[in-house]
């Protein structure tokens, strides 16, 4: 819940909470390198282990052919040319969806974002929308249950998240194929930065954000060939790889 960034005050809090609690924890179990590291160098269990976050479940990943995700950008009304991001999560300060509005108002017509979910920003995003002049390419369908139909239905997926610990909606891009456009937090650099499955920006920072989906919507051949790397890096996430790695450290208990 915290990082190097995290304001001082809400940092001295979730650490000493953590602090408090390592005496009696026998096995911490961390998912992305920043937290692994913290925790070992702040000793904050008698055993701190690595792994490969919760795993994603192929079982719930089905082939989705092309022409349900054809029928979805149809339903949308979206335009047959239209090059479409996605970013499914709650409406929260945590993950940032203005960031990809002012990115979505640096970008050409021919951009659109999807941004299903619900929270407590979900009114405010849509002021925002219509302030920046991009409402019309910007749809907030809520809450959705079938979300392999809405990867099918997008050319990349994107994140604005502040703080993460390994985000399933990055892996279940990368197992479909999909580039990643997201920003440079824990658990997205962990996914990004080494596999060559999308781009890193700055948090916060839209204009790098708006230049990296550039990048992606001029280079065709760059986002295939960042999909097919993603295909192959998420294969080390998928639960029958995870589950035994975490039923191992149980194990040493």
């Amino acid at each position: 819940l915290f990082d190097q960034d995290t304001a001082a005050l809400k940092r001295l809090v979730l650490s000493t909470a953590e602090a408090v609690t390592a005496p009696v924890t026998d096995l911490l179990l961390t998912m992305n390198q920043w937290d692994t590291q913290y925790a070992a160098a702040h000793k904050l269990g008698k055993k701190v282990a690595y792994i490969p976050g919760m795993g994603i479940d192929p079982q719930k990943l089905p082939a989705v052919p092309p022409e349900r995700g054809a029928q979805l950008r149809n339903d949308l009304e979206l335009p047959e040319d239209a090059f479409v991001l996605l970013f499914a999560g709650e409406f929260s300060h945590r993950k940032s969806q203005p960031v990809l509005l002012e990115a979505l108002a640096q970008l050409p017509e021919q951009v659109y974002l999807l941004l299903p979910g619900q929270g407590s920003e979900l009114e405010a995003c849509q002021q925002l929308a219509q302030q920046l002049g991009v409402a019309h390419r910007v749809r907030f369908p809520g809450q959705v249950s079938d979300m392999p139909t809405w990867y099918a239905a997008c050319d990349v997926v994107v994140s604005a998240s502040r703080i993460e610990g390994l985000p399933f909606n990055l892996m279940e891009a990368m197992y479909y194929g999909l580039p990643v456009v997201a920003s440079r937090v824990k658990g997205h650099t962990d996914l990004l930065e080494e596999s060559g499955a999308g781009l890193l920006y700055p948090y916060g920072d839209w204009a790098a954000c708006a230049g990296c989906i550039q990048d992606l919507l001029l280079d065709r051949e760059l986002t295939a060939r960042m999909g097919e790397r993603g295909q192959q890096a998420v294969e080390a996430y998928t639960l029958d790889r995870v589950l035994p790695v975490i039923m191992a450290q149980y194990g040493t208990l």
